[in-house]
């Protein structure tokens, strides 16, 4: 008998977020988010796209009409914007470690969206510390060479 396929709920909630994220950022960048748009930045087909949006509108994350584009629910845009606050936040996070910038951003992405909120908010208040201190910040990094 075929095993019968059932969904990740950590990589569902990975997907719903970064498809969140990047229409926040479309939308803060260019005033609308359209779906060739975000198939381009998430490197996917037009068709995943639209099933995602409209999976997205009956989370009622997106106001979603085909055809006539998208806006983000309240819902939607706090989820979004708590999606980027997490990635800057790593991505500041690993600069500060000296994490070479092209494998911070593939970390960010990874780390973003399995992260404990007490553990992001440790970091937040590391990070803040560490650009509030330069001279503090300056030792560190002399400890790296």
């Amino acid at each position: 008998m075929a095993q019968v396929s059932r969904p990740n709920p950590l990589t569902d909630l990975t997907r719903v977020e970064d498809y969140l994220e990047v229409i926040y950022d479309l939308i803060q960048k260019k005033g609308y988010a359209r779906p060739a748009d975000i198939a381009e930045k998430l490197d996917v087909r037009s068709a995943s796209v639209t099933g995602m949006l409209q999976r997205l509108h009956g989370m009622e994350l997106i106001v979603y009409e085909r055809y006539r584009g998208l806006t983000l629910t309240s819902s939607g845009e706090r989820l979004a914007k708590s999606v980027q606050q997490r990635h800057s936040t790593i991505l500041r996070f690993l600069r500060i470690l000296g994490i070479e910038e092209k494998i911070a951003q593939m970390d960010t992405e990874g780390i973003e969206h399995h992260i404990h909120p007490s553990t992001i908010a440790r970091i937040t208040r590391f990070v803040d510390y560490a650009l509030q201190h330069p001279s503090w910040f300056k030792a560190f990094e002399d400890t790296l060479k």
